[in-house]
């Protein structure tokens, strides 16, 4: 007899904490697409979108244990993406920088740098989400990183289209003031595609 398919969220999470690679597989599979699509619309390209959404997934594998099955895991995986897309971004601007500037100079190119100064810039990333009201968090986490419309976030939430312009607009102020110009540089675009989708 086969074993009745587990579809609770808080199930799966549960499951995946004790590494149960089902969980995890069914997991991916319901959320896949969609982060290979929001990726896509990010990066114009389908190869890096499958490049990010595998790296988005082998980080959920290595911290699994950490994961708390009360918070909203699509939003903990749309972070993730769009943080990987910004630092995949930030890396071809660098590369391009760098190609153009070969031979110009002393300063030489350092990838441990850039790795250190990759994480930290995430983890500022998350402290500053994590910082924000919890209703600003929420509406700018459902409309910015899942790309639901004003229409949806209002019946989700039951607020008004103005309550909701409000709580982004406040978000992003208070995102911008905690990043620094470069990574805030970074939001806006990434903000910017996403609500153009």
């Amino acid at each position: 007899m086969k074993p009745t398919p587990i579809t609770d969220e808080k199930d799966l999470l549960l499951r995946l904490r004790d590494g149960d690679e089902a969980a995890f597989t069914a997991l991916y599979d319901r959320y896949a697409g969609r982060i290979t699509a929001k990726l896509f619309r990010l990066l114009k390209s389908r190869e890096l979108a499958q490049d990010i959404l595998q790296d988005v997934f082998m980080k959920v594998w290595d911290v699994r244990a950490t994961l708390d099955p009360e918070r909203s895991f699509s939003a903990y995986l749309y972070t993730i993406a769009v943080n990987l897309a910004a630092n995949s971004f930030r890396r071809s601007l660098r590369e391009a920088y760098m190609r153009a500037e070969i031979g110009m100079g002393e300063e030489s190119h350092n990838p441990i740098e850039e790795a250190i100064d990759a994480r930290d810039r995430q983890d500022i990333l998350h402290r500053a989400l994590a910082k924000l009201p919890r209703r600003q968090r929420e509406v700018y986490t459902l409309h910015k990183l899942e790309g639901k419309s004003y229409n949806e976030i209002s019946q989700q939430l039951g607020i008004t289209p103005s309550a909701i312009n409000q709580h982004i607009h406040r978000a992003t102020k208070s995102l911008r003031q905690a990043l620094d110009p470069e990574l805030g540089i970074l939001l806006a675009i990434l903000s910017a595609s996403l609500s153009a989708t």
